[in-house]
């Protein structure tokens, strides 16, 4: 995952280079394709990453290829969905449809939160119960535990699925509300790819100058 991720955000910075210059020159057609191109990039991502939580939930979850300070911005794998608001441009066209969505996105990222910490619970209650009979399971070749991974697993892995698709459609959802002001769209997806590219830079920044 960490080379994908490295030629991705390669590829990330190409992509907004590009984008700033047609949004520059005021270049609709241009700026479309380049959206389209943008969101397919991002949708790559989280395609890369479903298949890494098959193999490893934990890693997609806690990716250790990000940086300590990326990981600050974690939310059940990933950016908030919310987060995306304020990538739109200042007074968009549509702003009521907006304000209900973004309001609709706080809702679900609340659920989501809740799911999230009653598995936290449920795996510290897990926790503790094996711990005290770990010695019998040993013994007499009981595999509840095994059991019990892969149900906190599996949790997981619809958790953070959910969560991903809540980022994706965040993201389409805002692009439909702003398609009144087709330059609004390309503005909006190049700040969010800045903000991302912005907040791996300073991350790598840190780490460069804690070695």
């Amino acid at each position: 995952m960490e080379a994908f991720f490295t030629e991705w955000v390669r590829q990330e910075e190409s992509l907004v280079s590009s984008l700033l210059a047609a949004i520059l020159s005021n270049d609709l057609a241009h700026q479309s394709r380049l959206v389209s191109l943008a969101v397919a990039h991002i949708e790559s991502f989280y395609l890369h990453k479903s298949r890494l939580a098959e193999q490893d939930v934990v890693q997609a979850f806690y990716p250790r290829y990000l940086t300590p300070f990326e990981r600050t911005f974690l939310w059940l794998g990933g950016f908030k969905p919310s987060l995306a608001f304020k990538f739109i441009p200042p007074e968009p066209a549509s702003s009521d449809t907006i304000m209900h969505l973004r309001r609709s996105i706080l809702a679900e990222e609340r659920d989501m939160s809740k799911q999230m910490a009653a598995l936290q619970e449920s795996l510290a209650a897990r926790e503790l119960l094996e711990a005290i009979r770990i010695f019998d399971h040993r013994r007499n070749g009981d595999n509840s535990m095994e059991r019990a991974a892969t149900e906190v697993g599996d949790g997981l892995r619809e958790l953070l699925a959910s969560a991903d698709r809540l980022r994706l459609c965040t993201l389409r959802a805002i692009m439909e509300a702003l398609v009144i002001k087709p330059a609004d769209v390309a503005i909006f997806v190049a700040n969010a790819m800045k903000f991302h590219l912005n907040v791996r830079r300073f991350g790598l920044q840190c780490d460069n100058r804690g070695d």
